[in-house]
């Protein structure tokens, strides 16, 4: 019990409850340049985010419809305690203030959980439908928090410049190593969803390929680079080998990706990595006693 009440204390510390558009702006400010993520919840509701929400008669049916939110709510809870360098918040949509931090928000859907930084709404997932999965990437792409304790970044760097980009694609004294360029934007949910694809494979990767991220609307700078690479969807992906552009992958989908990268390792002749040290190996298929005909009746 004690050690249960332990880690309560130390959700509610991560978890800040706001109670008014003044108490928000407050925390928007001292947050800086840190991650904020705004959970907007009720007690009374919990919609799909459904274009169509389903209709509900009766009150075990939405006793049922409620459970979703009040799990999410944990799951919050814990995120939170798992990533300090993100700031975490919680507006009730019954209090007395709101509607008004609500409308603040720009918030017509409960519940509804933004990504915030340097006061600046980044992203957002309406509705109770995948947003536990939607709240772990969000807090991997725009926090470079991810679980067991490690960061994006000790696998993919931020590139902030168009001189960066070249001297990453080019400071790679093996010509066989492949280096790999995302380049993304900061409200694009394909980019969002695809990043931690992008993370398992920089990670299994390590010495054979090396990862970038290009924010491509962070700066006029890294637009231009966007347009001179004449890119006009996100994600695309570019292939540098040598310090030269070998070839290019757009779109979301984590299998084609994966599927790209292998299939241009196996054109330069370098083998896919090893499993990881500790990963279980395939048990050999055990043989009976009994080696021809039928097994023995029981």
């Amino acid at each position: 019990m004690a050690r249960r009440l332990k880690e309560s204390e130390r959700v509610e510390e991560r978890v800040r409850y706001v109670d008014s558009v003044a108490d928000l702006e407050g925390c928007f400010e001292n947050a800086g340049q840190r991650l904020v993520v705004i959970e907007i919840e009720s007690a009374e509701v919990c919609q799909t985010g459904w274009d169509e929400e389903p209709e509900l008669h009766w009150k075990d049916d939405q006793k049922a419809a409620l459970e979703p939110c009040k799990q999410l709510k944990h799951i919050f809870q814990r995120t939170a305690r798992d990533c300090p360098d993100v700031e975490f918040l919680t507006v009730q949509a019954e209090d007395d203030n709101g509607d008004e931090i609500c409308d603040r928000l720009g918030v017509d859907v409960l519940p509804t959980v933004q990504f915030w930084k340097e006061g600046k709404l980044l992203w957002e997932h309406k509705g109770v439908d995948n947003l536990n999965q939607d709240l772990g990437e969000g807090v991997l792409y725009f926090g470079d928090q991810a679980g067991g304790n490690e960061k994006a970044s000790m696998y993919i760097q931020d590139l902030d410049s168009q001189a960066e980009v070249k001297k990453f694609v080019e400071d790679e004294p093996d010509e066989k190593k492949l280096v790999v360029v995302d380049v993304s934007l900061s409200d694009a949910g394909p980019c969002v969803k695809i990043f931690p694809a992008v993370m398992a494979l920089a990670k299994n990767f390590t010495g054979l390929a090396k990862f970038a991220r290009v924010m491509a609307d962070k700066n006029d700078d890294l637009r231009e680079y966007m347009e001179a690479q004449n890119i006009s969807q996100v994600p695309t992906f570019l292939f540098f080998r040598g310090g030269e552009l070998v070839g290019r992958h757009v779109g979301s989908s984590r299998g084609d990706l994966i599927g790209q990268i292998l299939t241009m390792q196996s054109a330069a002749g370098i083998p896919p990595p090893r499993p990881a040290a500790g990963a279980k190996k395939r048990q050999p298929m055990r043989r009976g006693r009994y080696t021809k005909g039928p097994p023995p009746a029981n």
